[in-house]
């Protein structure tokens, strides 16, 4: 997103400045909850582009012989997101090959069940440690219903390095029921 006005409409991760985007520093941030009765939750951070952080390592739960498709079942799946990279590992803590170098999360389908983004041959009891790139949050917070949250004083963002990203959490968000934000 660059300056200007848009309109989320569901449960999201809206990238506002990325080095693709040519937008580092702007005035102010304004959002606006535009449902008559429900909050909305928003997540304003920055991400960094390069240094990961571990936010899980649990083991493959499928019965034999483990996950052989694009699906994977594992003991849980707490602090994990799409995007996030997974690795797996035997026993002995060495790295399983896989045909991508780089396994993703695409979507998460349960408490213990997502989605990869790649076929991935690996036995039952394996390990799998998910990772994703470090955030530092600058407000997270609930929006009450029919209210704005102004942030007037913004850091400047080095869009070479980090990306500012806004995660909106929300079961009334709708085409008609946006969370407006405006850059300014």
């Amino acid at each position: 997103m660059q300056k200007g006005l848009t309109n989320i409409t569901s449960a999201t991760t809206t990238t506002l400045v990325d080095e693709d985007l040519r937008s580092s520093s702007f005035d102010s941030i304004s959002m606006a909850n535009t449902h008559a009765s429900t909050a909305v939750t928003v997540e304003l951070y920055i991400q960094d582009r390069i240094n990961t952080v571990e936010v899980l390592s649990t083991l493959v739960n499928l019965a034999q012989p483990g996950i052989t498709s694009t699906t994977g079942v594992f003991d849980a799946l707490t602090n994990v997101e799409v995007g996030d990279e997974v690795i797996f590992l035997d026993a002995e803590e060495k790295v399983l090959p896989q045909k991508e170098s780089i396994i993703t999360v695409v979507s998460l389908t349960s408490a213990t069940e997502c989605e990869l983004s790649s076929i991935v041959i690996v036995p039952n009891d394996s390990v799998a440690t998910f990772s994703q790139l470090e955030k530092a949050y600058i407000i997270k917070t609930d929006i009450p219903a029919q209210t704005t949250l102004v942030l007037d004083d913004t850091p400047t963002i080095n869009n070479k390095k980090s990306t500012l990203k806004l995660k909106t959490t929300s079961s009334g968000l709708a085409i008609f029921n946006p969370l407006s934000v405006i850059i300014t």
